[in-house]
């Protein structure tokens, strides 16, 4: 097995600081931050051999980790270059640095020589937990329960007891400004379980293959990248935590008056769903999206209207976002640790704590201001920062609804930089057409003729340009949506939340039932009973991408084909772009970059379809991506050609990401989704160089249409 030796290294710590709500890198520079314990183990050490040391809690009487001849051996192993690995390691990288070395004078550890075990599971499309991945791995060494149980009540501070207070008070003693649950009893149970912690992440590790060189150089990147951050504007987020809570009180006590003192707070969630039943109207749950489709409705009373609209108002996420950010920031402001590497099973990189990855969409236009003029982020923040209600409220309809519209704008390059932004043109759609060997589809790309034009003028039948909005709008869904073997009642709903709804109606002439009730995308449909045949519908829609793009909905099924023949035939087997291999307990698509996917312990069953034929499905165990829980799910055609062109598109972002890093002139800080964010000194670099970087196609993607289209400016924007 590929895996080079690495020492292996586990942090145990208190603080008074909230890991959780924080993060790692602010929560590493808290002044109460404590190491109580450090375990590790070298790569040559016999079977289960660790070491532990401590610092000493004199109060305790606990002498510091008599240990030294390990921790000689430690540092010459770091002083030889030696890899150093944790699960993740972004926690002990910060731990190290801005501890370990400042407060005990431990030698530092150059960033190549970082590996996360953490980081490694995810790549195999295991769950990053430490004993979740053990127990998918089905290996005998797990947590130590009782040990888990310590760690958990020693980390945080812990409340007084009445007999402290008055000994306190009797004594006239100064209360600690901290207490802690702590013991030599205690502390010996915490390192018992650090010991087992090593032990068990080296023993994930050496379960699974090394990252490739290609992808241990993006992972370092990440680490490189979540160690410098991205800035924050401080005035922007000072001025928009007390924007929220002057609003907050306001739209509160404007809420009370509406419901007559029965809802005195937008938390209140389910009194509000109780005041509204008297007003006629029963809302079953109080999600936005719910209540953003109740507030289209035209039978609403006066008051119940307002009372939803307030209630919207202060469940925007933008609250809990600008918190986030002023718990996140260093002292320089800057947000550390914002990227999760391999977030998504394809690859993909996903956020953590202010997660630009789920800011809303919406761009902040001012009120009567045309869609296709630009937004102007700084003329918000100048607005915002004024903290003039009225004109907030007069150009941007609401404080709450501006401050959601501005989230983007509250990240800033540091000074004397600006931000170079590049974002990939449509990338799944023609890495689809790219894999499904469409040149048809790519030269749209390719002469730059719409793709959401032509799309429309298919479903249409008659030239459809960018002026015919709503044409053009379906088209865009249908292009974006069912490359991946949408039915029509998912394109339905699409449509609906897309502010396009269409009529469904149609029935399946192999099954004869409703496309609503079931779910098999080969069936053909047909129009229901006495419907126009221009009447437009779902199916209409689902069958005129199907005709047009042939090769992708061959591709469906010759990738599922391929994949259960690799499983059954323990053979690998190439499909387009991509070779399906199962090797061990691991069926692996091979990516064009090298990089493979991996389904862990696939199966092949022999299936009744709805339709009553007998169908072999392909299925294996993973982490649901809704429910977040470890459980074999079903693999169909368009789900693996989903999961390879996402991953392919990553690739090609990881590719531009070290492009870009590489000239020494612009310095990643983010990804979000498609587009990449760098900073570059002021009178450096320039848009088109950007877009190149990030477009310029590695040798294996030769012939792929990929576009990129940036711009510059000192505060992020969409």
């Amino acid at each position: 097995m590929n895996r080079e030796p690495r020492a292996t290294i586990d942090f145990e710590t208190r603080s008074a600081c909230s890991l959780k709500a924080c993060g790692t890198w602010r929560y590493s520079i808290d002044s109460t931050t404590e190491i109580l314990c450090l375990a590790f183990r070298l790569p040559y050490w016999e079977p289960g051999r660790t070491a532990l040391w401590h610092p000493a809690f004199k109060h305790l009487g606990i002498e510091e980790a008599d240990c030294w001849d390990d921790i000689i051996e430690l540092c010459e192993w770091i002083q030889g270059e030696g890899l150093i690995e944790a699960h993740n390691v972004f926690f002990e990288y910060c731990i190290w640095n801005n501890i370990l070395i400042p407060r005990f004078g431990w030698p530092s550890v150059e960033l190549t020589q970082w590996r996360c075990s953490a980081a490694k599971a995810a790549s195999y499309a295991l769950p990053r937990g430490l004993d979740d991945a053990a127990s998918a791995l089905h290996l005998r060494i797990r947590k130590d329960e009782p040990g888990s149980k310590i760690m958990k009540k020693v980390r945080s501070p812990r409340k007084s007891l009445k007999k402290e207070r008055d000994a306190w008070s009797a004594s006239g003693v100064t209360p600690p400004a901290i207490l802690w649950h702590e013991s030599l009893e205690l502390f010996q149970g915490l390192w018992k379980y650090c010991r087992i912690d090593v032990l068990a992440e080296e023993t994930v590790s050496e379960s699974l293959e090394d990252l490739n060189d290609e992808e241990t150089a993006t992972f370092l990147l990440d680490l490189a990248i979540n160690a410098k951050g991205f800035q924050l504007d401080p005035d922007a987020v000072v001025c928009a935590l007390r924007l929220v809570a002057e609003e907050t009180t306001r739209l509160n006590a404007e809420l009370a008056q509406v419901t007559d003192g029965y809802v005195e707070k937008a938390s209140q969630r389910e009194n509000m769903k109780l005041w509204l039943a008297t007003e006629g109207l029963k809302l079953y749950d109080t999600q936005g999206a719910t209540i953003d489709d109740t507030l289209t409705r035209d039978d609403l009373t006066p008051r119940a209207r307002r009372a939803l609209e307030i209630m919207r108002a202060l469940g925007r996420s933008s609250t809990a976002k600008y918190t986030a950010m002023r718990d996140w920031a260093g002292l320089d402001w800057r947000i550390r640790g914002g990227l999760l590497y391999h977030g998504a099973s394809t690859g993909r990189w996903s956020g953590k704590g202010v997660q630009p990855h789920n800011f809303p969409r919406l761009s902040p236009k001012p009120k009567g201001q045309k869609d296709d003029l630009p937004t102007d982020i700084e003329m918000l923040w100048e607005a915002l920062k004024t903290r003039t209600r009225a004109y907030v409220v007069k150009r941007w309809g609401g404080v709450m609804e501006a401050l959601s519209a501005g989230l983007r704008g509250a990240i800033t390059a540091r000074a004397g930089h600006q931000l170079y932004v590049a974002d990939f043109a449509g990338i799944e759609a023609r890495v689809l057409l790219w894999c499904a060997g469409d040149e048809r589809g790519l030269d749209l790309f390719r002469n730059k003729i719409d793709p959401y034009c032509d799309m429309a003028a298919s479903i249409f039948n008659r030239p459809v340009t960018k002026a015919d909005k709503m044409e053009r709008g379906i088209g865009k869904i249908a292009i974006l949506g069912l490359g991946y073997q949408m039915g029509p009642s998912k394109f339905c709903e699409t449509c609906e939340k897309g502010g396009s709804p269409i009529p469904e109606d149609c029935w399946c002439e192999e099954c004869g039932e409703g496309s609503r009730f079931h779910n098999k995308q080969n069936h053909p449909f047909e129009y229901a009973e006495g419907q126009d045949e221009d009447t437009l519908t779902a199916v209409k829609i689902v069958n005129a991408y199907r005709e047009k793009y042939y090769l992708v909905k061959r591709m469906w099924e010759e990738q599922e084909a391929s994949a259960i023949a690799a499983v059954q035939t323990r053979s690998p087997v190439q499909c387009g772009v991509v070779r399906w291999a199962l090797e061990g307990k691991f069926l692996y698509c091979y990516l064009p970059s090298g990089r493979r996917l991996a389904y862990y312990e696939p199966r092949v069953t022999l299936t009744v379809a709805p339709w009553g034929k007998n169908k072999e499905v392909l299925s294996w165990a993973g982490v649901d991506s809704k429910t977040r829980q470890w459980k074999r799910q079903n693999a169909y055609g368009g789900l693996l050609t989903e999961n390879i062109v996402q991953a392919i598109a990553r690739d090609l972002m990881a590719c531009g990401m070290h492009r870009a890093e590489a000239t020494g002139v612009y310095s990643i800080v983010l990804t979000v989704h498609d587009e990449l964010v760098a900073e570059a000194p002021i009178g450096t670099g320039s848009v088109h160089e950007f877009e190149q970087l990030m477009s310029t196609l590695p040798d294996w993607a030769a012939g792929c249409p990929v576009d990129a289209e940036g711009w510059a400016g000192p505060r992020y924007r969409k």
